[in-house]
């Protein structure tokens, strides 16, 4: 076979290398100028750094540790010492859900123990006072104690990854009294259960617009394959002068 001969086989066969395929789909991505979570999270920060909002991250659904990673790598891009990145997960996978039509996830799924979560962070450079672990089902775990415990924190960066409805309306229910003015809240699966209002994070963030009269959620970027940001904005109550 000749030199050229040899040479298309050889490329026939990379090309169909899942690694050089996924690098291949990686810069069609790129190409596209599709804004992946990374960049979702570093839009974030910049507007956080921008409008010069204060406060801390928190991420409901930590899995692996992906997104978590990238939050610190703006922390660490934009100098913030005083930044907390919180992280919430059950460290068992998804719970049950409810909601079965159109659901493509189960029981138990996405389930990494936090040992070894924090054995990831530390390898990829996280410091014990970056980050704090909540472990445990939201029911559960987001609790007044835990209230107590973040006593005066605000949320410049909110990151919802909860897939399930119940799992994102105890997380949204947890963490309104530390959004304020300027918070970006991002849904990872905003447009899962095929976009459905009625199902999943959309159905969660409607139902808690509706308790949460002072709150309003301004649409800023669409990300990835599903998800979806938001600006919060706070109404400040009117307090009444004396008659």
């Amino acid at each position: 076979m000749s030199p050229l001969g040899i040479f298309k086989q050889i490329s026939a066969a990379a090309l169909d290398s899942p690694l050089v395929s996924s690098l291949i789909a990686a810069l069609d991505r790129h190409s596209e100028n599709r804004m992946t979570e990374l960049g979702m999270i570093a839009q974030a920060f910049e507007f956080a750094r921008l409008n010069g909002v204060r406060g801390d991250y928190f991420e409901f659904g930590l899995w692996q540790g992906r997104t978590f990673r990238y939050a610190h790598r703006m922390k660490r891009r934009y100098g913030l010492t005083k930044m907390t990145l919180w992280g919430f997960d059950s460290f068992q996978g998804l719970p049950e859900t409810s909601e079965k039509k159109d659901n493509i996830w189960t029981k138990g799924q996405y389930a990494n123990s936090e040992e070894q979560l924090r054995r990831t962070l530390t390898r990829d450079g996280f410091r014990e006072s970056d980050f704090e672990l909540v472990s445990g089902f939201y029911c559960d775990s987001l609790n007044d104690e835990l209230h107590r415990r973040m006593a005066g924190r605000i949320a410049a960066v909110v990151y919802v990854d909860c897939d399930l409805y119940e799992s994102t309306r105890d997380a949204l229910r947890f963490v309104e009294r530390y959004l304020t003015n300027g918070s970006i809240v991002c849904f990872d699966d905003f447009y899962c259960f095929k976009a459905s209002p009625d199902h999943g994070e959309q159905r969660a963030l409607r139902e808690f617009v509706e308790t949460a009269p002072s709150l309003s959620f301004l649409p800023y970027y669409n990300y990835g394959t599903a998800g979806a940001s938001f600006i919060v904005r706070r109404q400040l109550q009117k307090t009444s002068s004396p008659g």
